[in-house]
């Protein structure tokens, strides 16, 4: 069964801009990015290596993991520059005043 409910993860106001902050999310790691651009929820895990992402740079829409410097497009997930060459899984976001929710896609 699909769920489509949106759990509320964060507070806009608790992310500075160019700032991403790990939530767990159902047993996973979310990572919810504060971009120019908007916010953004991808998994917190760099498909290269399986390390978190939470802490990478983030310049516009891109986040780069700071271990190995994979570089990802946070609006579709897309790997952007190596070593990575998988696309990191994408959650869909709703805002409502400074609250932050995803998307629970998961199926039970």
């Amino acid at each position: 069964m699909m769920s489509d409910e949106f759990i509320n993860v964060a507070d806009i106001t608790d992310i500075e801009i160019n700032q991403s902050q790990s939530v767990e999310l159902e047993g996973k790691a979310v990572l919810i990015c504060h971009t120019t651009k908007g916010i953004f929820a991808v998994e917190d895990k760099c498909s290269h290596a399986d390390i978190p992402l939470c802490g990478g740079q983030i310049i516009d829409n891109f986040i780069t993991c700071p271990v190995h410097g994979a570089v990802f497009d946070l609006t579709d997930g897309s790997v952007q520059s190596p070593p990575a060459f998988e696309d990191l899984e994408t959650f869909e976001v709703q805002i409502e005043g400074t609250s932050i929710s995803v998307k629970k896609s998961f199926s039970e």
